[in-house]
């Protein structure tokens, strides 16, 4: 979302000679309080569209602030371009964090459209586990973190005792040792139809009739798809609508008083 000064021919004709003077301050301050702005209505948005959001979504945004030299103000999603703590735009390339860029997650919330792969499962197909084109969703009755998630430690879990992590992670994959075997890690294995893996299951028993006692941890699906829940835009465009004529007013009347002073 660019917030750009338009429509502003008769308001500048009112200006007198020391107005016009800090105009082009005046105009960078509105433009970037006018984004923040945005952002905050953009991340309550947030909290009312998507169940439980995570603290990663919520402080998904950033602000490219506008200059005297550059009279433009962004808010967008982190997408891999290095931010600040504050998540201002600073360069072109690099990292906003661990993990996957918010862009990868968000975006499809956006725009509508496919969930792209994680990280885990790039590693499945890796191992020859998961075949490419399939993506992994919880089994059904499997334990949820609280924002619908399997957390990061069950997952790895379930991994290791299916012993599926990839060369580079091989020490995390659970053994035959009566330790691994205390700690409930070796009830997962990967579950085939034919030759095609369809998924993850957990052994729920021992002994005798235990076979058949499991339940999906993991199962593989085809690409889950998106419909277009957040309305980036819209909201966006609402606010920058009202609140740019306001952060103009404000920011015009401070930077012609510090002038003067």
């Amino acid at each position: 979302m660019s917030l750009t000064f338009t429509g502003q021919r008769e308001r500048l004709q009112t200006l007198d000679h020391l107005e016009r003077e800090q105009l082009p301050f005046a105009a960078a301050l509105a433009l970037t309080r006018t984004a923040q702005e945005v952002q905050k209505g953009l991340v309550a948005e947030m909290t009312n569209v998507f169940d439980r959001p995570t603290r990663a979504t919520l402080n998904s945004l950033f602000i490219q602030p506008a200059t005297k030299e550059r009279l433009e103000a962004r808010v967008w999603i982190k997408d891999g371009r290095s931010t600040t703590a504050s998540g201002n735009l600073v360069g072109r390339e690099g990292s906003w964090g661990k993990g996957r860029a918010a862009s990868k997650w968000l975006t499809p919330q956006v725009f509508g459209g496919a969930r792209s792969e994680k990280g885990f499962e790039k590693m499945l197909e890796r191992v020859g586990a998961l075949d490419g084109g399939r993506f992994v969703v919880p089994g059904k009755d499997q334990p949820l973190d609280q924002f619908g998630n399997i957390g990061r430690g069950r997952l790895n879990k379930i991994l290791s005792g299916a012993r599926l992590f990839a060369e580079e992670g091989y020490k995390a994959n659970a053994t035959d040792s009566k330790r691994s075997t205390a700690k409930g890690n070796t009830r997962y294995f990967l579950i085939k139809k034919g030759r095609r893996p369809i998924g993850i299951a957990e052994r729920l028993g021992r002994g005798k009739g235990s076979r058949n006692n499991i339940r999906m941890a993991l199962v593989f699906v085809r690409q889950p798809t998106y419909s277009a829940r957040f309305d980036f835009f819209g909201v966006a465009q609402r606010i920058a609508e009202d609140q740019l004529p306001i952060q103009f007013e404000l920011a015009l009347a401070q930077a012609v008083a510090t002038r003067r002073r």
